[in-house]
């Protein structure tokens, strides 16, 4: 089930490229225990890999019973079944044709079936990841440092991420795009603080927890080095970490580095303001 991934879009994209049918004409529904048994959300980049690559599985038995039914109607081989443009036809000869819904109503007329086959077009199947499809990023982040306030800002920013065969540019760079606010956040202002002696959560609202703003992201580069998985048919990897997982040592060792003469060679995330500011002025103390 998803929580803002899109797989909404990029479930449909693959149901419609694989039955040839248009993208307004799939219907995806999840959530729904009164659809399936059981199903688990897409933590851990499972959305597309695991979750797409089971629809990926049932959408081939669909092709197999679509193809034969076809054949029976147009009589060709199940092989010659082509499927484009919401139509299914013989690619020996394409005038031998016939609609996508004609062939998905004859699926449930059972005398317009091959013999001994079972009305219906339902299929329920299951994919098992066999190894976990890493997806793989390089970051590289240059920052200024402003000594006196101990503000970052940032002055490039640029992402390459492989995430295997990307189903959807616009939701993969979006999903880049989000993963890296979540990244940044972490290493510059995102703290849970809570008061050392009556342990009372200090950044309980918005008022007070440091979440990021537009403001404080830089204008990013992100570039896409798309090597397909093996691990599955679709060849997709994992999306959502990479740029959580990128941000945050990319941006602290761009600040460190920046802070290196001063002689600056640790800090812990977040790095405020206040923090940076104190950094550089207890090495200038420690200088003098």
């Amino acid at each position: 089930s998803p929580h803002g991934q899109g797989t909404e879009t990029t479930f449909a994209q693959i149901a419609a490229d694989e039955l040839g049918i248009s993208i307004e004409n799939v219907q995806i529904l999840h959530g729904d225990t009164d659809d399936l048994p059981w199903g688990q959300g897409t933590f851990a980049s499972r959305g597309l890999s695991a979750g797409g690559s089971a629809m990926h599985v049932g959408l081939q038995e669909a092709r197999g019973k679509l193809s034969q039914i076809a054949a029976h109607i147009l009589e060709c081989s199940p092989e010659e079944i082509a499927f484009q443009g919401g139509t299914a036809f013989n690619l020996s000869d394409r005038e031998q044709a016939m609609s996508f819904a004609e062939l998905a109503s004859a699926a449930q007329q059972p005398d317009r079936l091959p013999p001994g086959m079972e009305t219906g077009l339902e299929f329920q199947a299951e994919f098992t990841l066999p190894d976990t499809p890493f997806g793989f990023a390089a970051h590289i982040a240059v920052v200024e440092v402003d000594p006196e306030t101990g503000g970052v800002r940032f002055l490039r920013y640029a992402a390459v991420h492989d995430s295997g065969r990307v189903i959807n540019p616009v939701l993969f760079e979006a999903q880049v795009h989000g993963a890296l606010t979540q990244g940044i956040g972490q290493a510059l202002t995102e703290h849970t603080a809570y008061d050392p002696e009556s342990a009372q959560l200090l950044t309980g609202t918005f008022m007070d927890y440091g979440m990021p703003r537009a403001q404080h992201l830089p204008d990013t580069k992100a570039l896409f080095n798309p090597i397909p998985s093996t691990n599955n048919e679709l060849g997709v990897k994992g999306a959502g970490e990479a740029g959580c997982c990128g941000a945050p040592p990319s941006l602290v060792n761009a600040v460190l580095n920046a802070l290196k003469p001063l002689g600056v060679t640790h800090l812990d995330m977040p790095l405020t303001p206040n923090k940076v500011w104190h950094a550089i002025n207890d090495a200038s103390k420690r200088g003098a």
